[in-house]
Order: structure tokens, then sequence, then C-alpha cells
């Protein structure tokens, strides 16, 4: 089961900005695309309100559905030793709010 991290919207210059949420966190952030230097290189780059770096993304496309989506990985003190791995999602069809996309973090199953 996908629980969601926030709502974000497509902005002007084809990042994406909105909201990160968690039991301690809520902040704005927006998500960057930036020209690969390698072929693993990232895709995009993740920034804090502040401007600060904070993780990375890589254009994926789903294997069973064919849609494309950013997988993530987040890094900062509040989020512990281990990197959060979440994934960008475009919504079928826009919210009122005129979001666009869902943060989505999928639990390890244990």
């Amino acid at each position: 089961m996908a629980i969601s991290l926030g709502a974000f919207r497509t902005l002007d210059d084809h990042s994406f900005g909105g909201r990160f949420i968690t039991l301690s966190i809520d902040t704005r952030l927006t998500i960057r695309p930036v020209d690969r230097a390698t072929e693993k290189a990232p895709d995009h780059r993740v920034y804090t309100e502040d401007d600060v770096a904070i993780g990375a993304g890589w254009s994926r496309t789903g294997k069973e559905s064919g849609r494309r989506f950013i997988q993530l990985r987040l890094a900062a003190p509040e989020l512990g030793r281990h990197w959060l791995s979440c994934r960008l999602v475009e919504l079928e069809t826009p919210t009122e709010d005129g979001d666009t996309h869902l943060l989505l973090w999928e639990p390890a199953d244990t």
C-alpha cells in the first residue's frame, strides 16, 4: 500500500513544487530537472524551501502501467541514517487546487 507524503504541481520551468509531509516534517520542496553528467546521474535534484539539496531523482517508466514517474531518494537528519525512497507520480486529473502529482512511499514488507 502506497502512502502519500505530499502533493505537487508542475511549475512553468518544468520543475515540481509542493509540500513534503510526515508525522514530524512539513516543508515545501522543489524537484528540479538537471542536465545529466553520466548515464547513472540523476535527472532531478530535490531542494528545500531554503534551497538546500536533500535528494535526487531518476525518471522511470512503470513496467506494467507504462506510465512515467520520478524515483526519488531523500536524506536529512530528521529521516535517520537511511535514504527515504519514494516516487513522484502524475495524477490522471489535476486536483481543484492545481496539484498534478503525488509523492508516494511504499514501506518495505516486514
